[in-house]
């Protein structure tokens, strides 16, 4: 078993985030265009593509874990592509109420995060049932009034074309993914 493997054994384990302290993003302190950098991206891209390769639901506390630290590390325009590669994970394998952080991959940052992970995302298993489940919720009226706001105003596309969950999902498994990791290895590269 590679070393990858056992933080990700270790950690569904034990679901001490000390396990993953190699893994958390760090900014470096500098803010000139193309100095500021996360310290740990490397490392982290690394533990996602690992996970990527078998993961399931039982994974779902470290997906989580992981695309908070992609979203930190967002901040300092980082690549875009661990941050859709976590959401997708979590989608995978998501209850309703994960709708939330699938939002926040697709808004909660900048523009490139906006444009490169994908709205289905956000419909979560269904379009229609994530907006009943948001329309009826009682907590978090805010929060579901901007994840409602943003479906709308997809559905207001009338060029957009939607895939179901199952679509989505082979789309990802068979064709996003390849672009992914033909990305990110490009990255190694340079």
């Amino acid at each position: 078993m590679n070393e990858l493997r056992q933080v990700i054994g270790k950690y569904n384990a034990s679901k001490e985030e000390s396990v993953l302290e190699d893994f958390k993003f760090i900014h470096n302190g500098k803010s000139g265009y193309g100095e500021s950098l996360d310290l740990n991206y490397g490392k982290r891209k690394d533990l996602i593509l690992e996970l990527y390769e078998d993961y399931s639901a039982d994974d779902k506390t470290l997906i989580k874990w992981l695309l908070i630290e992609e979203l930190k590390a967002s901040q300092i325009d980082s690549p875009v592509y661990t941050v859709d590669l976590c959401a997708f994970m979590l989608y995978k394998h998501m209850e309703i109420e994960d709708i939330y952080e699938l939002y926040e991959a697709k808004f909660g940052a900048y523009t490139d995060l906006q444009v490169y992970v994908d709205m289905e995302l956000v419909f979560g298993f269904d379009k229609e049932e994530t907006k009943a489940y948001l329309n009826n919720k009682q907590k978090d009226k805010r929060k579901n009034k901007k994840i409602l706001k943003a479906i709308y105003c997809y559905e207001q596309n009338p060029d957009a074309q939607f895939r179901s969950r199952a679509e989505y999902i082979e789309h990802f498994e068979t064709r996003k993914i390849k672009g992914i990791k033909a990305d990110l290895e490009e990255m190694n590269e340079n």
